[in-house]
């Protein structure tokens, strides 16, 4: 198996991630500002990239199995890129590896962080929604508009009767 097949899986994964995070960074602004048309566009852009990104994640897996296979090292089918580093003999593949792993991790670290922000926007938007709808749907004879106290019924039952017995 060769390790140069993986390291260019390895490379567009990298490349489709970098590009996930752009779209991310993207959303961002698009919350704030209440841009529903470009959110749309922008995430319908991230779904072709998602997909993508899952076919070479396959790709690397299914290629990282075969190489590991290939070694007769079947306990690390699991495919991680810090045990090809280990098992890779020449320094210019390792280093290559290394690279990518620090890459890929910081990409997606990163992209864990903008994709966070980005569903507390939402949230924050939701809960904006939701106390306006509360606001608009409040029964006019609330608690909160004035009433003559002696009109106030409030917290009394005119059914309620105390009772006595013991």
């Amino acid at each position: 198996m060769n390790v140069e097949t993986i390291i260019a899986t390895l490379e567009m994964q990298a490349e489709v991630y970098d590009q996930l995070l752009a779209l991310a960074k993207e959303k961002t602004p698009y919350l704030v500002h209440n841009k529903v048309d470009l959110l749309n566009a922008t995430i319908q852009k991230e779904r072709k990239l998602l997909k993508t990104a899952e076919e070479l994640e396959q790709q690397r897996m299914r290629l990282s199995g075969q190489y590991f296979t290939s070694l007769n090292m079947l306990r690390y089918k699991g495919g991680k890129i810090s045990e090809m580093i280990k098992t890779v003999t020449s320094p210019y593949e390792k280093q290559r590896l290394t690279e990518l792993h620090v890459r890929l991790t910081d990409s997606l670290g990163e992209l864990k962080n903008v994709t966070q922000l980005n569903q507390q926007l939402i949230e924050q938007s939701l809960k904006f929604i939701d106390y306006s709808i509360d606001l608009l749907m409040d029964d006019p004879n609330s608690e909160y508009t004035y009433q003559h106290p002696q009109n106030n019924t409030r917290g009394k039952n005119p059914y309620a009767r105390y009772d006595q017995r013991r």
